[in-house]
């Protein structure tokens, strides 16, 4: 017998890697529809800044970090 069990992310921190793409985006928009707050990282700060303006414009809690989290040294330096 299957056992669902649900939960909440409403109000946590969801960090997406990737953001600024089309599936981290979208990951980025359901985490939002969700009621959960995104910190959103990529590494191309244009298409960043467009992802989270549109999540920022739907009501969301976003904040975008330019990082490259295949680069150990430079992620310690990303201010999350």
């Amino acid at each position: 017998m299957f056992l669902k069990t649900s939960f909440s992310i409403k109000d946590k921190v969801a960090v997406i890697t990737g953001a600024g793409g089309v599936l981290g985006g979208s990951l980025a928009k359901h985490f939002i529809s969700q009621g959960a707050k995104v910190a959103a990282l990529d590494i191309r700060k244009e298409q960043l800044d467009v992802v989270v303006e549109m999540l920022r414009s739907s009501g969301g809690e976003a904040m975008g970090f330019v990082s490259d989290v295949l680069d150990h040294e430079k992620l310690k330096k990303t201010p999350i």
